[in-house]
């Protein structure tokens, strides 16, 4: 057994899993929110944007971080697939919880967010897409 190997391996596979689990978290983002996302990140650079898409990523890292920590002690596929499923998990109660705001606050969650103008609600949104990592995270660990 090569500890360098297989830990190499290890931090390949996780790498390619969380990448694409961040991208999926992208197009979830997306979906939710009016107007092309990507657009509006990279060529209208539009703050609310970035910085809605910024926090998911901190939060889904929080999950995905967790993930690793904890299933060190399996084999590596299961410990990919469950990290997978857990921040897969998270995207779902980021996207559920974009929605539930919307619905609970005045005017329209998206047009507001997405507007030129910073909107303090894109930090509202933000620290619920952290908090949601960094519960599911904790979570982990039981």
């Amino acid at each position: 057994m090569d500890p360098l190997r297989d830990n190499l391996g290890s931090a390949a596979a996780y790498s390619i899993v969380g990448i694409a689990v961040l991208v999926l978290g992208f197009a979830a983002l997306d979906l939710v929110t009016p107007g092309r996302l990507r657009n509006l990140i990279w060529l209208d650079h539009n703050r609310n944007a970035v910085m809605l898409a910024t926090a998911q990523v901190i939060g889904l890292s929080i999950v995905m971080v967790a993930g690793v920590r904890d299933s060190v002690t399996l084999e590596l596929w299961r410990g990919v697939l469950y990290t997978a499923a857990y921040t897969v998990l998270a995207i779902a109660v980021m996207m559920w919880s974009f929605v539930l705001i919307d619905w609970l606050t005045p005017g329209k969650l998206g047009t507001l967010l997405l507007d030129d103008d910073e909107h303090p609600a894109g930090w509202i949104c933000g620290a619920v897409f952290v908090g949601v990592g960094a519960v599911i995270g904790a979570a982990l660990s039981f």
